[in-house]
């Protein structure tokens, strides 16, 4: 998330992301399109704060890992556990959709206008942790394929943006 949006978050919710103010290290690990859930759930969350200072939270952990929205606190409290598992749900619900319109797009383009869009590019931006959304997009872009160049560029695609590692190249090679 850009520093402004985190800082926006910190200045409007002090109690509950007292951890991240002036620390470098705690950094609030989503995409930019994400943050007026996170907002709204922050407000809500220093709203309790507020009303219930004996049971206070604070937020430890906010990040996309593997397309699931993560949002920790050093305690469980219900109330609070209630709230994040809305906004989890509306983010799921979101995200969904996102990817379904992206794998759409991937449907309609052929290999080589896939590597002179914009498609890839949208991706990283609004859902870099999904890489299953990535896959199928390549793999719409795979069946399409007709010239040789077409897959190498692909390789090279499946090996940057999903990481394979050339160890487990050589070790698929000799198998």
């Amino acid at each position: 998330m850009k520093s402004e949006l985190q800082e926006n978050l910190v200045t409007t919710c002090p109690l509950l992301y007292k951890h991240y103010k002036g620390n470098s290290q705690m950094q609030i690990d989503c995409p930019d399109d994400l943050f007026e859930f996170i907002f709204e759930l922050s407000g809500k969350i220093e709203d309790f704060n507020r009303r219930f200072p004996k049971r206070r939270v604070r937020a430890m952990k906010v990040a996309m890992e593997y397309g699931e929205f993560v949002f920790v606190t050093n305690k469980q409290v219900f109330t609070v556990q209630k709230l994040i598992a809305a906004t989890t749900s509306q983010i799921r619900s979101y995200r969904r959709n996102l990817k379904q319109a992206l794998l759409e797009r991937a449907k309609a383009i052929g290999t080589t206008a896939l590597f002179g869009s914009s498609l890839i590019p949208d991706w990283k931006r609004l859902m870099p942790d999904d890489t299953d959304t990535l896959r199928k997009i390549l793999e719409y872009a795979e069946k399409r394929a007709i010239v040789p160049q077409d897959h190498t560029d692909l390789t090279n695609w499946y090996k940057k943006y999903l990481k394979i590692d050339k160890s487990k190249e050589v070790d698929n090679a000799i198998l």
